[in-house]
């Protein structure tokens, strides 16, 4: 035998036709495969809901208001130290759990509607659904901690049962009547008018999810991004098998969103309007003492007009007056914002209430930052938060920053009121001669004047706020209201079409890749080539379902192959043509056709009227007479071998054609099974046996046992002319192709040319690239079941 170990020459370069035509021999199974997944595709196409995209897009005016930190759109740069995108922080608060809640609430979207249909169970509309759900109390629907499916049918427009999560009992309840759960209690509400939906199908299921799961849920589902790079334009799509429902999201997500923005950014003015109303109310109350106690003074005195002398000294005192009026009003704010601070920690303070100095104004300005700051990042933090505790400490600093600047204005302000009660002091000696009582007068209209200004001033100052508040631009513009198109977007009907055109072409070929690469046996000309190199191949046999073929068939290839093989004897077989020629045939192993190729081969040449005999000489398991059909046991070569018998003749058997009496063979039996058929064979007596046949026949075919079994072959080979060795194709192992080639260089096939006879050749499928022999298809095939025929499968017996 051949060293396991020895390599074979292997082709370098791949052959991509034969390649392609190894697996194109298959295309019924591609066919198959295809059809199949385009079935299963579109089933995949039919019971996969449709989703539809529901798209807006919407303009973010972040700089409507550069001074104002309330829309959390400035630039934080000055607290966290980075630059940091406004877009995509806008965008990540659209797209947050708080603005999602109050929406998911106000749709009582985390109630889920299904009907089924047929085999399919499709989500619908709430208004499309006979039977609605409704909380007693709508903080009970954030109780909800898990899902609760209810399935419901509908009985009459009265009563309903239902079935919570498939576990419990069927139970049976009435509609408009409030229902107790773990979460609180629900009421089932029955649609008349949308009864016939109930005739048709009244099983309906409603599921009832958690706030923050669907909060999370439709998140996931939304998707925010920014129009161009640079823009200001930010687009808002959805996915749903509800597209309605995408675009009420959509578009209650964007006035939420606008909503707490004009929320915030009214923040300062409401407070700055509630402060102006309160001092409002004190200053009146004061105002209306002043102006009771000049009615007084004018009563007591009885004055109506007064002319006073010292035009100059009365001018100058009046301009020396207005000067203080003023620093009046400003001591009198700088009070009323020093109390504001101290008793108001934390709070916003007033803005542009009248005073003067820019310096407190700006202060004021840096301190309402810091403090909306720090109210924007309390909805989203703690006041453990780092940021926070920074934003404290700095608006302490500015706090005091903010008193102490109030306190050096203040002095300011009270030193230049001294200065001015001084000069007027002098004026006043001046005009000491004025009567006492235009004195008493201009005391009280002096003060009258003071708290009147300053309502006045606060009038202004609301009403100038008021109309701020009121005049806010918007900071959010819609561009398109959210709408989706009837095309739908996933499925995607070519996208599945094609991924299954691909995986009907990819299974065939996987399944055949493992295939070949699993299946060992020989299966093309090359195969047989590659190991044995010193043996000529002499033909190929096609496959044919029937033991014994139609030799006179002229569109058989299996009769055209066995008429050439009869041809190629002729070439192959030494000496004188009209001599008498033996030729022996073997196998490897047990089923490779041997006895088919014998039998068929020597009725072959009977038709050409040659006397032809074919000797049983595989004794130990005789298949000759089984393919014939012949039942009789008659003495034969175990007989003769172990001379028991020695008449050859008389145990010759005539075996005719079926489809034609004029065709016949002789057989030459087996005989009776023998204990010892090596030892017979080695006794010389079956060279009397070969001698007779060649004497007496003009061909003489001797079906012998398979080499790899047993040594009865190598032990008789000696007297063959020609020696067809037959190698079946799909059933005979590689590794088994070492046998006849280690023979041959052993020289154990002696003293006569050796052959190989390829057997069972699949010509259709590609052995060889397909080139078979006749003209004609053959009608072997035409009983083959349907499903034979796609996947191939043959018959196997010989």
């Amino acid at each position: 035998m051949k060293d396991s170990n020895t390599e074979y020459p292997e082709e370098s370069n791949i052959d991509i036709k034969e390649v392609l035509y190894q697996y194109l021999i298959y295309w019924k199974w591609f066919v198959v495969s295809i059809v199949l997944m385009l079935s299963i595709s579109f089933v995949y196409l039919k019971l996969t809901p449709k989703k539809y995209r529901s798209e807006a897009k919407i303009l973010l005016n972040l700089d409507s208001d550069k001074g104002s930190s309330l829309l959390g759109l400035q630039d934080l740069t000055a607290l966290t130290g980075s630059n940091g995108s406004k877009i995509e922080d806008q965008i990540e608060v659209l797209k947050s759990r708080r603005l999602m809640t109050k929406v998911i609430d106000s749709l009582d979207l985390n109630v889920h509607y299904y009907q089924r249909n047929s085999l399919i169970t499709n989500e619908i509309y709430k208004e499309e659904s006979p039977v609605t759900v409704h909380f007693l109390d709508s903080k009970s629907k954030y109780l909800v901690d898990s899902l609760y499916s209810f399935k419901i049918k509908v009985k009459d427009a009265k009563t309903f049962t239902y079935e919570v999560n498939d576990l419990s009992d069927e139970k049976t309840a009435s509609f408009d009547k409030p229902i107790k759960f773990s979460f609180g209690h629900i009421i089932f509400q029955y649609n008349p008018l949308l009864k016939d939906a109930v005739e048709k199908n009244n099983k309906l299921r409603i599921s009832i999810f958690p706030m923050n799961s669907t909060a999370l849920h439709y998140i996931g589902q939304i998707n925010v991004k920014a129009n161009t790079k640079n823009g200001n334009i930010v687009n808002l799509e959805m996915e749903n098998i509800l597209p309605n429902n995408s675009n009420k999201i959509i578009d209650l997500l964007v006035s939420q969103y606008e909503k707490d923005i004009i929320e915030d950014k009214n923040k300062v003015g409401i407070n700055t309007i509630t402060f102006i109303n309160d001092r409002l109310d004190l200053i009146s109350k004061d105002l209306s003492t002043t102006d009771q106690s000049m009615e007084k003074f004018k009563s007591k005195k009885a004055i109506t007009d007064i002319v006073t002398e010292g035009q100059i000294s009365v001018q100058q005192s009046s301009k020396i007056d207005d000067q203080l009026k003023q620093y009046l009003i400003q001591l009198s704010l700088v009070n009323y914002m020093d109390n504001f601070i101290r008793n108001n920690r934390k709070s916003l303070v007033p803005s542009n209430i009248g005073l003067t100095d820019p310096s407190i104004a700006q202060a004021t300005q840096q301190y309402n930052q810091l403090v909306l700051e720090r109210d924007n990042l309390l909805k989203s933090s703690t006041e453990e938060n780092p940021i926070i505790v920074n934003l404290d400490s700095r608006l302490k600093e500015f706090n005091n920053n903010l008193i102490s600047s109030l306190r050096n204005y203040k002095s300011t302000t009270e030193l230049a009121i001294g200065n001015l009660k001084s000069q007027l002091g002098e004026v006043k000696g001046s005009i000491s001669e004025l009567p006492s009582k235009e004195r008493g007068f201009r005391d009280i209209a002096r003060k009258q004047q003071t708290i009147e200004a300053l309502y006045l001033l606060l009038l202004q100052k609301r009403e100038e706020t008021e109309i701020s508040t009121a005049s806010t631009p918007n900071v959010v513009k819609v561009v398109d209201k959210s709408f989706y198109t009837d095309r739908a977007v996933s499925p995607k009907k070519n996208l599945v079409i094609l991924f299954s055109l691909v995986f009907g072409v990819l299974i065939p070929v996987v399944i055949l890749y493992i295939r070949f690469i699993l299946d060992n046996k020989v299966k093309f000309k090359k195969d047989i080539e590659k190991v044995i190199t010193n043996i000529p191949i002499s033909g190929y046999i096609p496959h044919s379902k029937d033991e014994l073929i139609d030799i006179n068939s002229a569109n058989s290839p299996s009769a055209e192959a066995f008429r050439v093989l009869r041809t190629d004897i002729n070439f192959l077989l030494p000496g004188d043509k009209n001599n008498s020629k033996c030729i022996y045939i073997t196998s490897t192993i047990s089923g490779e056709g041997k006895t088919y190729v014998a039998v068929n081969l020597a009725y072959t040449l009977a038709l050409t009227n040659k006397k032809v005999l074919i000797i049983e000489a595989d004794i130990r398991k005789p298949k000759v007479r089984e393919y014939l059909k012949i039942k009789e046991n008659p003495n034969g070569i175990t007989e003769y071998l172990s001379e028991n018998i020695s008449n050859l003749n008389d145990n010759i058997i005539i075996a005719k054609y079926p489809q034609s009496e004029s065709i016949k063979i002789d057989i030459f039996p087996s005989g009776r099974k023998a204990p010892n058929p090596s030892e017979l064979f080695m006794n010389g007596r079956f060279k009397d046996i070969v001698d007779y046949g060649l004497e007496n026949y003009d061909f003489v075919i001797v079906d012998t046992a398979p080499v790899s079994a047993v040594t009865d072959t190598l032990l008789i080979n000696d007297y063959a002319n020609l020696l067809l060795y037959v190698v079946r194709s799909n059933y005979l192992d590689k590794k088994l192709l070492e046998i006849p080639e280690q023979l041959y260089k052993d020289k154990k096939l002696k003293n006569h040319k050796t052959a190989i006879l390829i057997n069972d050749v699949d010509m259709k499928n590609g052995f060889n690239y397909g080139y078979g022999y006749g003209y004609g298809y053959s009608d072997q095939d035409k009983d083959i079941v349907w499903y034979k025929k796609i996947f191939n499968f043959k018959n196997k017996s010989r």
